[in-house]
């Protein structure tokens, strides 16, 4: 974990990076499909970035599930900007041969 002017940026490290917890903001991201690769929080706007590994032979599309277990005052429902279309609960995104970025807005 670092911190860069307003960012906060995490590079999760674990063996299946499909999982993140974001206590400040009460947001749990996973993901069917991908890995992460960075996560990062703007204390001061509230908005995430959270960066994608690249596409593989066998995995082209990331599955995302966003979810709020705690709905923190001031903070807002977080969704992808641009926005990304669902299915089966998940927001689908095509994964690029480098990073793929996801930017999350609480509104």
């Amino acid at each position: 974990m670092k911190v860069e002017g307003d960012w906060v940026k995490v590079q999760p490290l674990d063996s299946l990076r499909m999982r993140v917890y974001i206590a400040p903001r009460g947001l749990w991201l996973t993901l069917d499909a991908g890995t992460f690769e960075s996560v990062q929080v703007n204390p001061r706007t509230n908005q995430i970035r959270i960066a994608l590994s690249p596409q593989t032979a066998d995995t082209s599309l990331a599955r995302l599930h966003i979810e709020q277990p705690v709905k923190l005052p001031g903070i807002g429902t977080y969704h992808p900007q641009p926005q990304l279309i669902r299915e089966r609960d998940a927001y689908v995104a095509k994964l690029k041969p480098t990073a793929t970025w996801i930017t999350l807005i609480a509104e």
